[in-house]
């Protein structure tokens, strides 16, 4: 800089003098000035680079910071490695699986620790717009379940128990594992953290959530068994339905229950990110078990990678079409913004702890149960990572259904005092008047760690 300004004010006084600089003169001041600000600038970006690095590293090497990255990366770290384990070495989790009873003390863990977060506050709540409240429970348990059975039903799968696999769609256990996904009822946490981060209606999205996940135990067996009616691997459904029964159930109940004990609660909110670890690595476990087995009967040979590819596509499609139905559902009831943000990104999805354990309880007459589980685990992080970005253009973009007018006055009428109570202030999501509505998303009852997964 200071070159520059001595060669500046050297040309000006050689200008008032009738003189100006040479080609060679020129071209040696410019080079001279560029040198010196080019090294000048370097200087100064390796520096502010190296403060900013030392800056990052500083903050990423802090106790709370790396807290945080392992119980947000907690989640997924364990299913990649209870996925990729077993193709190393596959006999600690084959020999395991062969003593069902680990299988149900898993599950009895999981859904103990679902019954110890259990909130049904927000249920009486939700049950003022009863009309959302019991389409949505519809919507999630059975509409999408029938449209991928519609679907995959047209779609060549290899058939049953055949050795060699030569469709692209894969073995006919794909079929069986997002017929058991889709069936399945929706997501929890991560449905209540993106209906929180596009500003829906948390309470309702809570309660649809609880409800949900409780039917949802029964109603997929028997979806199941009236989807595969064709096949000869069938089930004796009064038989899954009691182990469903003492294995998911009872365990919710016992952990509602222990619910009045005084300090329980608040154990429970100090201990919460711990526990939603041990929910995680027990989940980790069952699939670990169930893929080890599959690696070990070779059921994994033959399997093309163009198959994984046509299951991508088809949960994405899967994904378009859900927010189809749900919005025709919103239109058809005139709802309002924040439900409607509860229908597409809360009952739109599916949660996959329990299809993990109905995987557990179902028989091997279907199949194998480490194929089952594939389709599963390729369309959870698919519809996650999709929803996310639609949460944030729902905020953006609020949209009310309201009723035609040329429709009778009637239906109009009908259609206002359906929505009566259905248009909460901003300030009753984020906690006002309205009561215990500010921590719905960090106390519902979750399947999963707050990792979005």
């Amino acid at each position: 800089t200071v070159t520059f300004r001595r060669d500046r004010k050297q040309w000006y006084q050689r200008r008032v003098r009738g003189e100006f600089f040479s080609f060679p003169e020129r071209s040696a001041s410019v080079v001279k000035f560029s040198c010196s600000s080019s090294t000048l600038s370097s200087s100064i970006l390796q520096k502010m680079f190296g403060l900013r690095v030392q800056k990052y590293f500083a903050n990423l090497c802090t106790k709370e910071s790396l807290a945080n990255l392992f119980f947000d990366y907690y989640l997924p770290a364990s299913q990649v490695i209870a996925i990729g384990h077993p193709f190393i070495h596959s006999a600690p989790g084959a020999y395991l699986s062969q003593f069902p009873i680990i299988g149900y003390v898993l599950i009895g863990i999981i859904f103990l620790v679902l019954g110890l977060k259990l909130k049904t506050d927000e249920i009486k709540d939700a049950l003022r717009s009863g009309h959302v409240f019991f389409i949505a429970i519809i919507s999630s348990l059975f509409v999408t379940g029938a449209i991928v059975a519609a679907i995959t039903d047209k779609l060549p799968f290899d058939v049953l128990g055949s050795e060699e696999k030569e469709s692209m769609f894969g073995p006919y256990e794909f079929r069986i594992g997002l017929l058991l996904y889709y069936s399945v009822p929706c997501t929890i946490t991560a449905g209540i953290v993106l209906v929180a981060q596009a500003e829906g209606n948390l309470p309702m999205a809570g309660a649809i959530a609880t409800v949900a996940n409780v039917i949802g135990c029964y109603t997929t067996p028997i979806l199941l068994k009236v989807f595969l009616a064709g096949i000869e691997g069938e089930f004796d459904i009064a038989a899954v339905l009691i182990k469903l029964t003492f294995s998911i159930l009872a365990p919710v109940i016992v952990g509602k229950l222990l619910q009045f004990i005084p300090r329980v609660p608040d154990a429970v909110k100090v201990c919460k990110r711990w526990i939603s670890i041990v929910t995680s690595t027990c989940l980790a476990i069952m699939l670990w078990m169930k893929v080890a087995k599959a690696v070990q009967d070779d059921a994994f040979d033959g399997v093309k990678w163009q198959s994984l590819l046509i299951l991508i596509a088809f949960v994405v499609c899967m994904c378009v079409i859900n927010v189809c139905v749900n919005t025709l559902f919103s239109a058809l009831l005139c709802m309002r913004h924040p439900y409607v943000r509860v229908m597409l990104l809360m009952v739109s999805q599916k949660t996959l702890v329990m299809a993990v354990t109905l995987v557990q309880v179902l028989p091997t007459t279907l199949g194998e149960m480490g194929l089952i589980l594939v389709p599963c685990f390729v369309a959870h992080p698919t519809q996650i990572l999709i929803f996310s970005f639609v949460a944030p253009q729902l905020k953006k973009r609020p949209y009310d259904f309201k009723c035609p007018q040329f429709m009778p006055q009637k239906i109009i009428n009908l259609c206002e005092w359906l929505n009566r109570s259905s248009e909460p202030e901003p300030k009753d999501i984020e906690g006002g008047e309205g009561g215990n509505t500010t921590v719905i998303a960090n106390t519902v009852v979750s399947d999963q760690p707050h990792s979005n997964i």
